[in-house]
């Protein structure tokens, strides 16, 4: 099967709380392509969450009421700019985090999440940076003499992240829109992906299909990866496999194989 989602969109979220609480909401996005031709556009944009930041949020993003008061609401932003996510393999630091906070926003406006492939560069750059004590982006930054002048602002932490993951491969960012980087879209587990749980949840509370898309290897050659699509009419899962809500007990699927996911 031809996989169409060879471009890479690095995406960097700033937000009133965190993903374990409910109420939290994105104030601030930044968005880079980047294509097997190398980068092709940024994009970042303040989000007015339409309710206060709370100041112990401020004081790590420095995003205040006044700052977001002219800016789109999400609503806007998310139909300006939707289409930018199609086809593309997501690329974040703390991929979970960044992922889960779009889809909550997406779903409050009653729309699909997304469940794009994505690279969480968190075990990436463990695996690549071992002698690091720390892997936080503002931490990595400093070691590697990276300028991060703005940490925990979104467009700059892209930007650092794209200049440490190039210094860590020790190749140009461009590679990933290859077969590597859908290997690496399987490193960090469920942890790394937990976003997909919420095209489960949708395709639950909706009643409708879940595509799967798994990457295994092939019979037919030794290393090589297929994308194989499942159809699941009655979704339904555990903590480390998916399958048939009906066949609850003996689900087949193993979420660490799962590449994306799709509502059908």
């Amino acid at each position: 099967m031809n996989e169409s989602f060879q471009d890479l969109l690095f995406l960097d979220v700033e937000t009133t709380g965190l993903l374990m609480q409910p109420n939290a909401r994105i104030v601030e996005i930044s968005l880079s392509i980047w294509t097997e031709k190398g980068h092709k556009e940024r994009h970042t944009t303040l989000i007015n969450p339409q309710e206060p930041i709370p100041p112990l949020y401020t004081a790590i993003h420095g995003i205040d009421d006044a700052m977001v008061q002219t800016a789109p609401t999400f609503s806007v932003f998310w139909k300006e700019r939707k289409e930018v996510f199609d086809g593309k393999t997501i690329v974040a630091h703390n991929l979970s985090f960044d992922m889960g906070m779009m889809n909550r926003e997406i779903m409050r406006l009653e729309r699909p999440p997304l469940g794009n492939p994505g690279i969480d560069t968190v075990p990436v750059l463990k695996t690549l940076l071992p002698e690091q004590k720390s892997h936080k982006l503002r931490n990595l930054a400093t070691a590697l003499r990276v300028v991060h002048k703005n940490a925990h602002r979104a467009e700059d932490d892209v930007m650092a992240l794209e200049e440490i993951l190039t210094m860590a491969m020790q190749k140009p960012i461009e590679i990933l829109t290859g077969e590597t980087g859908r290997d690496l879209a399987l490193w960090g587990g469920l942890a790394s992906h937990r976003y997909f749980r919420d095209s489960l949840w949708w395709a639950q509370q909706q009643g409708t299909g879940l595509k799967v898309f798994l990457s295994r290897s092939s019979r037919k050659s030794v290393g090589e990866r297929i994308i194989e699509e499942i159809r699941l009419e009655n979704p339904g899962s555990s903590a480390k496999r998916l399958g048939e809500f009906r066949d609850k007990g003996r689900y087949p699927l193993a979420w660490s194989e799962v590449y994306r996911v799709s509502l059908s």
